[in-house]
């Protein structure tokens, strides 16, 4: 695996001459335009062009934007972020500004350490592509489920997959910019099975209305979105709305499930399922993860280990009693009949709805904060149909009803900021002593070390928004372990640090 770096566009056969010879590369290219006339004689040098223009549509300007190119990835970076963004990614690229500020220690990166193996906690979204972001640069990974694959947050019947955003450069909005059009490319590079049939966020009141329209008005030509009126959206959808909205066309619907299969299906990644974990330890070479399935107790070793459990993530040692927040919610299914057959895309607005998959419909779903329930609820499946009643009411009508409650009912992990918790782990008791300091003050100048747990990482706190963010911060892990470019920029990985969490219950600390 190489890291190419250019300092502008290069020529697009002498590239694809050298990625012929490497299909794990990394591409970085640092630029703040896209190639507008750029030419190839060779069949391979057409066919990255080709790569290009497909890449092109995702591309909103975003500071740092990646997309999967082969085994390996595609990174453009924005030169005014450049500098910031070799300083977080350190040793990446001699041209790195060392005039930069010094981040606060318990945001910055440890340095690499070699891998031999890697242990996944999870096999939901996150922990699937994590384990395949890792496997596809031949690191042998072994997932461990404690029941069956998607089985919490990711076990819907069908999910939605575009960029719910906001018209204000929030780092929210950065992720998810990111995250959907390298999900895309994903589903794209693995033949994942999906229903391309474009998602309509409708204007189901005034806020989201004009919220709909300030983000038409910035972008005009847009490739990822257009405002649609009331008309317009009636055709795309095939069945009567009584309101317009914003229409992502390459937006796709997913059974999770499938995709989790796929990614999971690399040779390279072993998966046992029904499997608890039940300590993690580090015996000053590897970790010891002791496991149990049914009655019998094992050991794997590993150089690394990424928590990727959702709403378990922080029963376990490592993330014990950090502050994630759980919400419980459930989504409910039904068989349509003839007027709710001809929906021919996802909608969303106060709820959403697929399009029939496998000869049901999907729709929901309920939130419930600081929640344990994850059985299946009658009185949220009657909230499920009250919500669509409202919203599509000759749809709702057309639906069979259930003689017993049908969906799927999951907690969800998410975050006081609602971003997701993606990256390195310091050890708990030695930060909250090294920066306690920070209980008084939360600006004092403390410039001590992370004491951090060797090998250990994060990905979870996706909410709902999993096939969005959850690719792209694997890819970051991913990155993160193996001492490669992120496909993040400094200010998104510092967002989503997941020390932030610990050291806001310093920050946060109230005496007496």
């Amino acid at each position: 695996m190489s890291t190419y770096i250019f300092q502008e566009w290069p020529q697009a056969d002498q590239l694809a001459q050298q990625l012929s010879k490497d299909v794990q590369a990394e591409v970085v290219i640092i630029s703040g335009q896209w190639p507008c006339h750029q030419s190839a004689k060779t069949y391979e040098g057409k066919k990255l062009l080709q790569f290009w223009q497909q890449a092109k549509i995702y591309w909103q300007q975003q500071p740092v934007f990646a997309y999967p190119l082969n085994q390996g990835k595609f990174t453009l970076i924005h030169p005014e972020v450049y500098s910031q963004w070799c300083q977080y990614n350190a040793g990446f690229d001699q041209f790195a500004d060392t005039s930069v500020a010094a981040l606060k220690p318990w945001l910055q990166m440890p340095a690499p350490l070699k891998v031999s193996s890697v242990v996944i906690i999870g096999a939901g979204i996150a922990g699937a592509a994590t384990a395949f972001a890792l496997a596809q640069r031949n690191i042998s990974v072994t997932v461990i489920e404690q029941n069956k694959i998607a089985s919490a947050a990711s076990g819907n019947h069908q999910g939605l997959l575009y960029a719910k955003i906001s018209p204000y450069p929030t780092l929210q909005t950065e992720l998810l910019m990111t995250g959907y059009g390298y999900s895309l490319g994903l589903l794209n590079q693995t033949s994942s099975p999906k229903l391309n049939c474009g998602v309509l966020h409708l204007n189901f009141n005034l806020a989201e209305e004009l919220r709909n329209v300030k983000l038409a008005e910035q972008c005009p030509d847009s490739q990822l979105y257009q405002l649609v009126t009331r008309s317009q959206a009636s055709t795309l959808a095939g069945i009567k709305l009584s309101s317009g909205g914003l229409w992502w066309p390459h937006g796709v619907t997913i059974n999770p499930r499938s995709l989790i299969k796929v990614l999971l299906s690399h040779p390279l990644i072993k998966l046992l399922t029904h499997t608890r974990v039940k300590q993690l330890a580090h015996d000053g070479n590897t970790w010891q993860i002791v496991c149990q399935k049914e009655q019998k107790q094992h050991i794997l070793t590993a150089s690394h280990f990424v928590i990727c459990a959702g709403a378990q993530s922080n029963l376990l040692n490592p993330l014990f009693d950090w502050p994630f927040k759980i919400i419980g919610g459930q989504t409910t299914t039904a068989v349509p009949g003839d007027y709710a057959s001809n929906l021919r895309c996802a909608l969303s607005g106060s709820s959403y709805i697929s399009p029939v998959w496998r000869n049901k419909m999907c729709f929901g779903a309920t939130f419930h904060p600081n929640c344990s329930q994850v059985e299946l609820s009658q009185a949220d499946e009657q909230a499920n149909w009250q919500e669509l009643s409202n919203w599509l009411p000759e749809l709702a009508e057309d639906l069979k009803p259930n003689p017993t409650t049908q969906g799927h009912a999951a907690l969800r992990c998410d975050t006081y900021d609602h971003l997701p918790v993606v990256g390195p782990i310091g050890e708990s008791k030695l930060m909250l002593h090294t920066y306690e300091k920070l209980k008084f003050d939360k600006n004092y100048p403390i410039k001590q070390p992370c004491p951090w747990l060797p090998g250990a990482f994060v990905n979870t706190a996706h909410g709902s928004r999993g096939l969005a963010t959850a690719p792209i911060c694997a890819e970051a892990i991913a990155a993160a372990i193996l001492g490669v470019p992120s496909p993040l920029s400094s200010r998104l990985q510092q967002g989503m640090h997941p020390n932030r969490l610990l050291i806001r219950t310093l920050t946060h600390y109230r005496n007496g």
